[in-house]
């Protein structure tokens, strides 16, 4: 009993991170913001601590814990082998990677979702989702605590894009939000027993990519989802439905983004769905959430004019909202009131969401990692004020990213006669040939999906490359 005393709170002391330091989730704690001494400057020759491969092909953001920083990736036609891959975050060693069997068949398709859901972590490992539904919890150190496989139990998913939906969490629980053209349902799911505690039925509804959030009002803990069109609100003890927002428009992709009591709900136009512009705009909102006499709800505060969001989800930071739009458009209204501030084109749109950091001696910036490797680092203010603009991976390199790309698409290209038909909009481009697509959907590799902060370190994420922008190992040691 007093070893294990002894163990355990060697553990917390030595290996848990101080404060800060980690970043748990899809956009850290689900704000997007982060106290940290970033650099502002960086190129391929200087500043980057270190690059490392990662297997497979992957979409998903990473996640850190202590000096390990996790990601993950999948490999075979049928993405049937689903990965987790820890490399620390001082060398970029890769430490292990676990493989999950999925339990579903999923198109390894470069337009379908791969490995897309971005995991969870906390002191006690590492949770994965896979669109495959599997959703799994791992030691720090790679073993399989459990795996709890929720298509396979609840029925496949007609959604012609895969599923993306991240996992968001709670000390004691985890989150999974399934919306497509069938039975759609959020899922609490317990994390020491992988045990599904609540599912709340959400009817069929229009296939959407976005991610629950947590919100707090007070001690309550409640799950919102900006999805399909309307802003959802649950208990997270019970799964309750405290209230709906509907009437929305195109909030299929971005996900809610939180700053106290304020959510803040990301739409853009795509194909197949919304075109209503002016609505479009309007459903990228400020929502307050409210208390009255115990019973929750929510006030909206303001829609955006003209603002739109696409696949990153919307920052409010430092007095501002800040939205990307499909061209590369970068939109900043201010937070209080939604008036636009200003726009600006900053030369590619965002996959990965923006992040606002805010520097030891009080100084704040925002880092926008754009789709093709560049990174904008902006001063928060009333004019487009741009700090610095920064490569991450030179002509080789993309061209080195391009051929490895185009290996594992092939080596994982499912037989023609075993493909299922493509539905929904996939239906318009079955048969044009994949280069057409490529360039017709700016889809060329290298593309950065996903970022995140720790220890002073920007982590950034291509398909098959984990980047490090920061000191070196020396230096972070100290």
């Amino acid at each position: 009993m007093h070893q294990s005393f002894c163990l355990q709170f060697f553990y917390f002391v030595f290996v848990c991170p101080a404060f800060g330091q980690e970043w748990t989730g899809f956009r850290g704690d689900g704000s997007g913001t982060v106290t940290a001494d970033l650099p502002t400057r960086w190129s391929p020759d200087e500043g980057i601590a270190w690059q490392a491969d990662i297997p497979g092909y992957g979409q998903s953001s990473p996640v850190v814990w202590g000096d390990h920083v996790y990601v993950t990736s999948s490999e075979g036609p049928w993405q049937q082998d689903c990965q987790v891959h820890a490399f620390d975050l001082q060398s970029g060693t890769k430490l292990w990677t676990t493989h999950v069997e999925a339990t579903t068949k999923v198109e390894n398709y470069f337009r379908n979702s791969r490995a897309a859901p971005t995991c969870c972590v906390d002191e006690s490992g590492v949770y994965s989702f896979f669109a495959s539904g599997d959703v799994t919890a791992m030691t720090h150190q790679g073993d399989t605590r459990w795996s709890t496989p929720i298509i396979k139990t609840y029925g496949e998913v007609d959604n012609e894009r895969g599923v993306a939906s991240s996992l968001s969490q709670t000390e004691t629980h985890l989150f999974v939000l399934v919306d497509h053209h069938g039975p759609s349902y959020l899922l609490s799911i317990d994390k020491h027993s992988g045990d599904v505690v609540w599912k709340a039925d959400r009817g069929d509804r229009v296939p959407s990519w976005s991610s629950p959030v947590i919100a707090k009002i007070g001690k309550r803990n409640i799950v919102v989802t900006s999805s399909a069109d309307t802003v959802d609100a649950y208990d997270a003890a019970t799964g309750e439905s405290l209230w709906q927002l509907d009437g929305l428009q195109g909030n299929h992709i971005p996900s809610a983004s939180v700053d106290g009591s304020q959510i803040f709900v990301g739409s853009t136009t795509m194909y197949g769905g919304a075109t209503d512009e002016d609505a479009v705009a309007g459903s990228n909102c400020c929502i307050a959430l409210t208390e009255d006499d115990g019973k929750l709800g929510y006030r909206v505060r303001w829609g955006a004019e003209r603002a739109n969001s696409y696949y990153s989800t919307p920052l409010a930071f430092a007095g501002y909202v800040y939205y990307v739009n499909k061209v590369g458009v970068l939109y900043c209204v201010n937070q209080e009131t939604g008036n636009q501030v200003f726009a600006k084109r900053i030369g590619n749109p965002c996959w990965a969401s923006a992040v606002g950091v805010t520097k030891p001696d009080g100084e704040q910036l925002v880092y926008f990692v754009l789709k093709n490797g560049f990174t904008i680092v902006l001063r928060p203010g009333n004019e487009y004020d741009q700090v610095a603009r920064n490569q991450l991976y030179d002509a080789s390199a993309m061209m080195d990213a391009r051929e490895a790309a185009e290996k594992q698409r092939n080596a994982n290209t499912v037989p023609a006669d075993q493909a299922k038909p493509k539905s929904g909009p996939e239906k318009v481009f079955a048969g044009m040939p994949e280069s057409q697509l490529h360039q017709l959907f700016s889809y060329g590799d290298p593309m950065v999906y996903g970022v995140a902060v720790a220890r002073n370190r920007l982590l950034i994420r291509t398909g098959q490359t984990l980047f490090c922008v920061g000191q070196n190992s020396k230096e972070l040691a100290k």
